[in-house]
């Protein structure tokens, strides 16, 4: 039977809601939904439609108390690489501060429910709705290669930077739940200091190459901020050649013919940060998008924030998974060594930024 006609069959069986079919090991399943919380769960087996369970979906709190008059809701379904049962991802405003847009529904031991973490590594169905102790809740989640990720607030500087660089987890089946198959969180490591001297920046994207400025300020850039994905970064720099020797002089100037340069670049492009570790200048490595929040800025509102001291300890990044840099205390670091006018190099390939190194500034 084909997908239409599966469709138009479930369709006459639950006319007052709409529905999400998908293929699945045993022939079809779907979520049948409302606007007002509901759920119905079915099965196609045996010649026709078999209803498997019901369930509930939060309400929208994103305009003040929660009610299921205000936004509508998506749904969309999937069979994970080894499962016979589908699993539905529910869309919506289901936190008042924009951290919960998505909860997932699938099958296991105590039937079809809302999924809830079992463990650090572990999702099982809880075989109710919403409304439990566990909301359940994401940032986003989508299907993706047989896998589902999933995306929650890191919190790091701020609930609003929280939505733009979550903690991405990847869930796959394993007999009757899901498990931890990877995440997004990037170790930092100690890494060697750069020795070359590097040329000045002479545009915003040149030709393949590393090159030299200074930092000037780093800002969220909203241009590129959409759900479920990252934000990405605007450095603004001054364009100067830059070298291990000048650095640790604090003596790397401007280029005088060149205007500040606007850099944008990934939210997860390798950089190397200057800190100090165990009362001695070190070098550690990890993604571009703290430099923001050493910066002080908010989704780019004020372009013209310089590098301020409040948010030079690396201790917020010491557990493992609460934001998506994860600097271990092995390495001993207590202090950023970032300020305005450091000397950078930006290296480039296909006009696109893929490493930001920040050099140690004078002792």
């Amino acid at each position: 039977m084909s997908l239409a006609v599966a469709r138009r069959q479930l369709a006459a069986r639950q006319p007052s809601m709409s529905s999400v079919v998908v293929r699945s090991p045993g022939g079809f399943e779907a979520a049948c939904y409302d606007q007002r919380g509901h759920l119905v769960f079915w099965r196609y087996s045996a010649g026709g439609w078999h209803q498997m369970a019901q369930s509930t979906y939060p309400p929208d709190s994103a305009d003040g108390p929660p009610s299921y008059d205000e936004h509508g809701v998506g749904v969309e379904g999937a069979v994970l690489s080894g499962m016979s049962d589908a699993v539905f991802i529910v869309t919506g405003p289901f936190s008042g501060d924009g951290t919960g847009n998505a909860v997932a529904f699938g099958n296991g031991p105590d039937g079809w429910g809302l999924l809830v973490q079992d463990g650090a590594s572990r999702l099982r169905s809880s075989g109710t709705g919403s409304g439990s102790s566990d909301t359940g809740q994401y940032l986003s989640a989508r299907f993706t290669g047989g896998l589902m990720e999933t995306a929650v607030d890191s919190g790091a500087f701020s609930n609003a930077f929280g939505s733009g660089f979550p903690v991405r987890r990847q869930w796959r089946w394993s007999k009757d739940h899901l498990v931890l198959a990877g995440d997004s969180v990037v170790t930092a490591a100690t890494t060697s200091a750069p020795t070359g001297d590097v040329p000045v920046l002479p545009s915003a994207a040149p030709a393949d190459g590393t090159y030299g400025a200074l930092l000037q300020y780093a800002t969220v850039s909203d241009a590129h901020t959409t759900l479920g994905n990252d934000a990405h970064i605007d450095l603004a720099v001054a364009p100067a050649r830059v070298s291990a020797a000048c650095a640790s002089k604090g003596m790397c100037a401007a280029d005088a013919t060149s205007a500040t340069a606007h850099v944008t670049a990934g939210a997860q492009v390798r950089t190397v940060y200057p800190v100090v570790a165990e009362g001695r200048q070190n070098l550690i490595t990890g993604p571009l998008w703290p430099l923001a929040g050493m910066a002080q800025s908010l989704w780019g509102e004020d372009s013209n924030t310089s590098f301020q001291p409040l948010e030079t300890s690396p201790g917020g990044y010491r557990t493992r998974g609460a934001t998506p840099w994860y600097i271990p205390a092995a390495l001993h670091a207590t202090e950023f060594r970032v300020g305005r006018g450091a000397p950078v190099e930006i290296t480039f390939r296909n006009r696109s930024v893929t490493g930001v190194v920040l050099m140690a500034p004078a002792e």
